[in-house]
């Protein structure tokens, strides 16, 4: 018997440490004949485990040790495939559930959804998120924290599980003060969890799966109960649920015009076929209807933009104005579409939120580069976009006098571009920033010693010009006073392929959306790419504000419409109809001599 003496009075030992440790717990309780429970099976996890199988019509399923998550590439639980996805929460002891819905695209949640109350995200802007709750009576705004679209969009690239709970995460964390007021105390943690979850690593443990209850048809306990809670909580009472939200008056010009948002949540997608959305605005809050606002327009909401904006122009200086959003179906057939608040007979349904800005004075400051190609093909025309150059500030003085705008100053700098592989030094010259009109002579100096020789073959840097001229350092500040243009004369395409230019049209556009608010670029340019180191200008004819003139002398017979769409939203309620021209025939690019 001696020779069993050892092994006993080592396990002795062991259990009296486990007993004297105040760490060390066993699953199930403190009884070692009690069967581990759920809770502390998947508390046990030491990472994410991802479950393909065994979970109902999900698309997938996470073990994590902070709870379960079921995913869903489609917000629905049918065949119509929507912009929306969902990850649906469940604690580790089963009794909470929550579903975060999230765009497919960029991964951006919407709607945090609870038993007791919705969190709603809204983006009026890049810079600004407005943090929303909805107890079932209301929607009442938490706070409005500042963000980087750009940042966000950073964490919410990759694994959607993952980054859809980073995204959450860090909106709801940035500012946690508004979300511990919530009475919904799930609410409250949610953040943590999802962004403790979220830091963890994908591992496997087949032997912890094992562990994981199922139900007699082979299907995960687990997915069955979140499937039941999201089906009688989100499928029924969310997808088709009709939210509207008045944004903040984002973005202002001078005294006369203002950008308002608005927001739309409603998952299934169905609001854009059976009515149109808008913003109505008025110095005069009891005319806020559709019928009597003096400014009513739609706007539309993308996958992209979670929230819509509607530009308002020819606006009265130094008034306050009312505004709200509004949802109009149009006609009887309201099809699957519920106002959640609000009757569901009602035709027109308004946020019960009104909103107001006031104008400022009607006045109006302009930074402005003109790019201009002095390459040998230009010698035909050069003296004439010399002469608008020398002539802008007079001509767009003339305008803002013709719609009572008080032009504060303008400042105006030139880059005169070639070849920069071809022409050496000369292939760039920039000017110092002139204030006009003090500073015309000189101004008028330099633009007229400029002279058009070199360029070697056909396109020209013309993206470099761009360059140069967006990393501007005094740019008007983005206060919705000012004015950032950007004209750019050419005969020629851009220098385009790694051996003839390290710059690219993508990298350009990060720079141009990075500028104000208040910019505008406008290209004298022709269509076709030339030989095959040139870039097509129409690349650049979808980026925000751009007016492109593909026929130069058409062009300059219409450069009264060029420098009123500079002004733009200071000189109409309408937006100009005119639309850039199109070349229908080959264009002849004239070569350098």
């Amino acid at each position: 018997m001696r020779k069993y003496f050892f092994p006993y009075l080592l396990m002795a030992l062991f259990a009296i440490g486990f007993a004297a440790s105040d760490e060390i717990e066993l699953p199930g309780g403190s009884d070692p004949g009690t069967p581990p429970t759920q809770e502390s099976i998947i508390e046990s996890a030491e990472g994410i485990i991802e479950i393909n199988e065994g979970i109902e019509d999900w698309s997938k399923a996470f073990l994590t040790k902070y709870g379960y998550f079921c995913y869903k590439n489609d917000i629905t639980l049918n065949e119509d495939p929507t912009e929306y996805r969902s990850i649906t929460y469940m604690s580790a002891n089963g009794t909470e559930y929550a579903s975060l819905i999230s765009t497919k695209n960029g991964n951006i949640p919407t709607q945090l959804v609870t038993t007791g109350g919705v969190v709603y995200f809204s983006f009026p802007n890049d810079t600004i998120l407005e943090l929303l709750y909805d107890d079932g009576s209301a929607i009442t705004m938490l706070d409005s924290i500042a963000y980087n679209k750009k940042d966000l969009l950073n964490l919410s690239t990759g694994d959607p599980f993952v980054s859809t709970l980073t995204t959450a995460a860090s909106l709801m964390n940035k500012n946690k003060g508004a979300v511990e007021n919530i009475a919904n105390t799930l609410i409250k943690k949610l953040g943590d969890v999802f962004n403790k979850a979220s830091k963890e690593n994908y591992y496997e443990d087949g032997e912890l799966v094992n562990k994981v209850a199922r139900n007699a048809d082979g299907n995960f306990t687990f997915a069955k109960n979140i499937f039941d809670w999201y089906w009688d909580n989100v499928n029924k009472k969310i997808i088709n649920r009709l939210n509207i939200w008045t944004g903040k008056a984002t973005y202002k010009v001078g005294g006369s015009s203002c950008t308002l948002s608005g927001t739309i949540w409603c998952p299934s997608g169905n609001y854009n076929k059976y009515g149109t959305y808008g913003i109505i605005c008025d110095k005069d809050p009891a005319k806020l209807n559709v019928q009597e606002a003096e400014y009513n327009d739609n706007g539309y909401q993308s996958e992209q933009d979670l929230s819509y904006s509607v530009d308002f122009r020819g606006l009265a200086p130094n008034s306050t104005y009312y505004y709200r959003a509004f949802y109009k179906f149009n006609d009887a057939d309201h099809g699957d579409i519920v106002p959640n608040h609000g009757s569901p007979s009602d035709q027109i349904i308004y946020d019960e939120n009104i909103k107001s800005f006031k104008t400022g004075d009607n006045v109006l400051s302009v930074d402005v580069v003109m790019c201009i190609d002095v390459t040998g093909s230009m010698s035909g025309i050069i003296n004439t976009v010399k002469r608008n150059a020398m002539d802008f500030y007079d001509l767009f003085k003339k305008s803002c006098d013709e719609e009572g705008i008080i032009l504060t100053g303008l400042n105006s700098q030139v880059v005169a571009f070639r070849d920069k592989n071809v022409d050496g030094s000369s292939w760039i010259s920039t000017s110092p920033t002139y204030f006009l009109p003090d500073q015309k002579d000189a101004y008028n100096t330099f633009v007229g010693n400029l002279y058009a020789s070199g360029g070697g073959d056909i396109p020209e840097s013309g993206l470099e010009a761009l360059n140069i001229a967006f990393d501007k350092s005094d740019w008007g500040i983005d206060d919705g006073f000012h004015r950032q243009v950007v004209i750019l004369w050419t005969d020629a395409p851009f220098l385009a392929h790694a051996s003839y230019t390290d710059l690219s049209v993508s990298y350009i556009k990060e720079k141009w959306d990075a500028m104000p608010s208040g910019r505008r670029l406008i290209l004298f340019a022709p269509n076709g790419n030339g030989y095959s180191n040139g870039g097509d200008w129409r690349e650049l004819d979808s980026w925000k504000n751009v007016i492109h003139e593909t026929d130069l002398e058409s062009g300059f017979n219409n450069f009264d419409y060029i420098l009123k769409s500079i002004i733009g939203e200071l000189t109409s309620k309408s937006k100009a109809q005119r639309k850039p021209s199109i070349s229908s025939e080959p264009y002849f690019f004239l070569p350098n001599n």
